[in-house]
């Protein structure tokens, strides 16, 4: 089995860079638009990349603070779907997997 402390630590760690990662991309997409047309536009396509980014940081702050209250809740490492410990190489892999790799 996995060292739930250790686990915790990690997710709590990554936790903690998503949601830096998360403030600073708000701070730069709220940032007022350059008045020259050409610089927006090239502004408005790195602001379509960066929301794409904070999407995928939000689900994964999301996924994340699962599995931390599956550890409060001693389910972590359980398959929501079929109740069988999830491979702990699969764990380690994806911490925050809440199904096993043949539920998945």
């Amino acid at each position: 089995m996995h060292d739930i402390a250790k686990v915790r630590a990690s997710l709590e760690q990554r936790l903690k860079e998503l949601d830096e990662r998360s403030e600073e991309i708000d701070d730069e997409l709220s940032e007022a638009p350059d008045p020259d047309w050409s610089e927006n536009a090239a502004e408005s396509e790195n602001d379509e990349v960066l929301e794409g980014v904070g999407n995928l940081a939000l689900a994964e702050i999301r996924d994340i603070k699962l599995a931390l209250s599956r550890i409060d809740a001693g389910t972590y490492g359980e398959c929501t779907k079929c109740g069988e410990m999830i491979d702990p190489k699969r764990l380690a892999a994806v911490p925050y997997a809440t199904k096993c790799i043949k539920c998945a």
